[in-house]
């Protein structure tokens, strides 16, 4: 396969690619930084302010949970956005391979680290709103470090800006809160806390959460729905507190972030000790043993004053 000659990296492969665009494996000519190099397939000028957008996010916040950007340079008509590049699977692909347990142990420590990065992305002035956190999103290295990814709807929260209808269809509905398919509504902090929720019900159930307007026109609520599956009655209603219709009814990110159940420590199986015997003990004398006795010393007394012996 003929890969493009961009100026100043060797093109190595294909890291993936869609129908609108693909992710290259490269490496720099002269510092020899493994990257990987994101652009689009289609010429498409919405798609084109996405991947420009994510480039604007990424270029000025840095956190160990974040892709580093290194730059984006336009070749042959097309833009290319440069990043490092980490062996990684997302986290659909790892929850696919985990067992249940181990989603609900070693998820949760997943969670914390999202959350973090959420709320140092919700901290920037303005806040960053994500409006695109799932699973494939996110990236689970071997050491269990996490990278947030994919910023290309990401936004500033700025002066109530309605959202746009279906954000044109880039969010996923699985995991996408209701407020993102309306012109009357504004994306923040509370939508990206709605996918988060979405997202754990995937990671504890092992299956994506029905989309938001799925369950509001079926009246389904994924805490029942969980319940339902047999996970855990914490897991279930934290779930349920971020996937609330309504974004004032959601939980707070750093609510979220102290309810996350911690793992069960394992039952111990120890008998405990047999209560301590009784220390034996002379049995003491009873008051009628005494004066059986004295009765026969009398009775043995006056047989000798009156049978004198001979």
């Amino acid at each position: 396969m003929e890969y493009p000659n961009l100026p100043g990296y060797e093109i190595t492969g294909i890291v993936g690619q869609g129908a609108m665009g693909c992710v290259y494996r490269g490496r720099h000519r002269e510092d020899g930084q493994d990257v990987a190099i994101k652009t689009l397939l289609v010429d498409d000028p919405s798609l084109q302010r996405a991947l420009a957008n994510e480039w604007e996010v990424l270029s000025r916040v840095e956190h160990p949970y974040l892709i580093n950007e290194r730059e984006i340079l336009e070749y042959g008509g097309r833009a290319y956005l440069v990043m490092e590049y980490v062996q990684s699977q997302t986290l659909t692909r790892w929850i696919e391979a985990a067992s249940p347990r181990q989603r609900m142990e070693e998820g949760g420590q997943i969670l914390e680290k999202l959350c973090e990065v959420l709320a140092y992305l919700h901290a920037q002035n303005p806040p960053v709103i994500v409006r695109d956190l799932k699973p494939d999103n996110i990236l689970v290295l071997p050491d269990g470090t996490i990278k947030l990814i994919d910023f290309g709807i990401a936004r500033a929260l700025e002066g109530g800006a309605k959202t746009e209808v279906a954000l044109k269809g880039f969010a996923s509905a699985n995991y996408a809160p209701l407020e993102q398919y309306s012109t009357n509504a504004t994306t923040g902090i509370a939508s990206d806390v709605y996918s988060l929720g979405a997202t754990t019900y995937h990671l504890v159930s092992g299956q994506a959460p029905m989309a938001a307007i799925d369950m509001l026109t079926g009246s389904k609520d994924p805490e029942q729905m969980l319940l339902a599956l047999g996970i855990d009655q914490d897991w279930a209603e934290l779930v349920g507190a971020a996937m609330r219709s309504k974004p004032n009814q959601r939980v707070s990110l750093p609510t979220f972030r102290v309810r996350i159940p911690k793992p069960k420590a394992p039952s111990e199986n120890v008998v405990p000790p047999p209560p301590p015997l009784p220390s034996p003990r002379a049995a003491a004398p009873s008051s009628s043993g005494l004066v059986g006795w004295l009765v026969l010393a009398l009775v043995l007394l006056a047989i000798t004053l009156f049978f004198p012996l001979k």
